[in-house]
């Protein structure tokens, strides 16, 4: 009889049955993470109750377009364009006081020295020069479309810094303001670009020159050349660059009243920055220094943008709601202007001539500055019955004594370019045709807003 070796060990192992199954421990797999269940969850988007009016209410945002509910998201109006195009700026994102969020972020410029390059500085920030770094993708939430088309980044930005730990909630009602001014129709032909918010810092478009500086540059070349056939010219070069300058300046401030309802609180020449309107009304920002940006462009292309709202506020706004500090209304913005188009012409940043007691006491009768800066140096630019007389004088009448608005200012401004200058009729005055187009859009409270157009 055949006898069959027993099995080794490894096979007797394997045909050994499995041991019975043990019963599920529930608490066990209650205590389990979720994270550990296969497959995982699908994304579930946390809804309220289901009751007939959060019913409704669901579908009626869902039955929106998505045109309506991005409406007021990051507008970018330029000319007369009220649409905004998806492939030319991103829709910005807003903190819950609708304040602009800025998009990327910024690596501050440093000179040779290792020391960050300031624009300026002010009594509340300090300015400085930045490039801007685009943000990596992140994950904006469950069930969130993809983001649209961005634009090129700007070469350079100007990051407004507090200069002290006080000046916080002065910036931020400053980006409160330009986030307002973000949506009103035709902000980017007479503000300066507005980011976004970054920490506590404004993220705000660069320009190499103020008007302050090229009012500078100009009076010095004037000094340089006087003669005494341009001796009764602005500093600008002309009667005619004057009152193209002026044309410029007041439209701005009539968009600033009478479209946009802001009172700007501190004009004066270095708080406008000069841009040059590219194709499609973009800026270029790219000079880095006034003598590149003055080749690349010429007087003529140079507008004048609003900068600095620290002491701006709403004109609704209460007297109890506007910031600290602000007294300025809608008059005491026109008079500025108009000491603002005065130092234009003769150059004079200080606007009077002497010490300082005696220019402060020239200050407190503010409705005689054309007779005080006419009896200074370079009153000669001032001609009596002159255009820029003739421009000014009802702008800096006393408070309550018949001083111009802005609006009407602009009419009358328009009116001088088409009558011309009969002082330099002879040396080729205006031909009356208006350096901008005039157009008309809708303000918010039913009335109706003139305002000139950049023609490029």
């Amino acid at each position: 009889m055949l006898t069959l070796p027993p099995p080794p060990p490894l096979n007797r192992a394997l045909s050994t049955p499995p041991s019975t199954p043990q019963s599920l421990n529930v608490e066990s797999l209650q205590r389990q993470p979720i994270a550990e269940l296969t497959p995982p969850i699908s994304p579930v988007l946390q809804r309220p109750s289901r009751s007939s009016s959060d019913l409704a209410k669901l579908d009626d945002v869902i039955s929106q377009p998505v045109t309506e509910m991005s409406r007021g998201l990051g507008k970018r109006w330029s000319g007369n364009d009220t649409t905004r195009s998806l492939e030319e700026t991103p829709i910005p994102t807003r903190n819950e006081d609708g304040v602009l969020i800025c998009p990327f972020d910024v690596d501050l410029v440093e000179d040779g020295r290792g020391r960050n390059q300031l624009f300026g500085s002010g009594a509340w920030s300090n300015v400085y020069k930045a490039t801007p770094l685009r943000r990596a993708a992140t994950s904006q939430g469950l069930l969130t479309p993809p983001s649209s088309p961005t634009s090129p980044l700007p070469l350079l930005v100007a990051v407004k810094k507090p200069a002290r730990p006080d000046a916080k909630p002065i910036l931020r009602n400053e980006a409160t303001i330009l986030s307002y001014l973000n949506d009103v129709p035709w902000s980017r032909n007479y503000s300066v670009p507005f980011y976004g918010l970054l920490d506590d810092s404004l993220v705000l478009g660069a320009c190499p020159v103020s008007l302050e500086d090229h009012i500078r540059r100009c009076a010095s070349r004037a000094s340089r050349q006087l003669t005494t056939s341009n001796m009764h010219d602005p500093v600008l070069g002309s009667t005619k660059a004057w009152l193209r300058l002026a044309h410029k300046l007041v439209s701005a401030l009539a968009w600033l009243h009478d479209c946009a309802g802001v009172v700007h609180g501190d004009i004066k020449p270095g708080n406008f920055v000069l841009a040059s309107f590219k194709s499609s009304h973009q800026y270029s920002f790219s000079g880095n220094n006034y003598s590149s940006y003055e080749d690349e462009v010429t007087e003529e292309e140079l507008y004048p943008l609003f900068i600095d709202f620290s002491s701006s506020h709403k004109t609704s706004h209460d007297k109890d709601t506007i910031p600290l500090g602000t007294l300025s209304l809608s008059p005491a913005n026109v008079f500025s202007l108009a000491i603002t188009l005065l130092v234009a012409a003769t150059g004079n940043t200080r606007v009077y001539d002497g010490d300082v007691y005696r220019r402060q006491a020239m200050a407190t009768q503010g409705w005689q500055c054309i007779s005080f800066m006419r009896s200074g140096n370079d009153g000669a630019r001032i001609p009596r019955f002159g255009v820029v007389e003739n421009v000014v004088e009802r702008a800096v009448l006393k408070d309550g004594m018949g001083r111009i608005s802005a609006k009407e200012w602009l009419d009358s401004v328009e009116m001088e370019i088409r009558k011309g200058d009969p002082v330099k009729a002879d040396k080729g005055s205006y031909n009356g045709a208006l350096p901008a187009k005039a157009v008309q859009l809708p303000v918010e409270q039913g009335s109706i807003c003139k305002l000139p157009a950049p023609t490029i």
